[in-house]
């Protein structure tokens, strides 16, 4: 669902995917179907936001396939839900029979982390509505605090968003 701000700005409202658990794109693509399609369905709404959770493999071999990327686009707009955020938090088994401290790791010390994230960032260019101004990836704190506060240690050198080759060349919303 879309909402004007006061100031013009257009404000999104989604229905997170993260509840029902979907390990591959088929499983993605049933939860799109039966979950974000049966609330959209429910509120009477032409279109619904959906905010997906997608395990680290999931994401890396979408990240690397425009066709199944294009898939998961389709499944959206069959649904009439659209997605401006994809949750890299949890990095898998989001819904394994002990979670708890699981959902930190890899944490932003590891080069896994930073790889995951990038890939949601991937898709989430591809698979965003294209006139959508802007979209989001949630993720994990900082280890220890956020960067620059007195506990937090220094970010190492590959996640700093200056470092090529890790910032660089993400795709567009329409440059699919």
């Amino acid at each position: 669902m879309r909402f004007r701000h006061p100031d013009g700005t257009v404000v999104h409202l989604a229905y997170c995917t993260n509840v029902h658990p979907a390990e591959d794109l088929d499983g993605v693509l049933r939860q799109i179907r039966v979950f974000g399609g049966g609330v959209r369905a429910a509120l009477g709404a032409d279109r619904l936001g959906l905010g997906l959770w997608l395990p680290a493999p999931l994401a890396r071999e979408l990240a690397a396939s425009p066709t199944l990327t294009d898939r998961l686009r389709a499944g959206l707009a069959a649904a009439g839900l659209e997605t401006v955020t994809l949750n890299a938090f949890p990095y898998t088994g989001f819904h394994a029979p002990v979670v708890k401290h699981a959902v930190y790791s890899p944490d932003w010390t590891e080069r896994a982390r930073l790889d995951y994230t990038v890939d949601c960032a991937r898709v989430l260019a591809r698979i965003m509505p294209d006139d959508a101004a802007r979209g989001s990836v949630s993720t994990l704190p900082w280890p220890g605090g956020s960067p620059g506060t007195p506990t937090a240690s220094p970010p190492p050198g590959p996640t700093s968003p200056s470092s090529p080759p890790c910032w660089t060349g993400w795709p567009t919303p329409g440059g699919r």
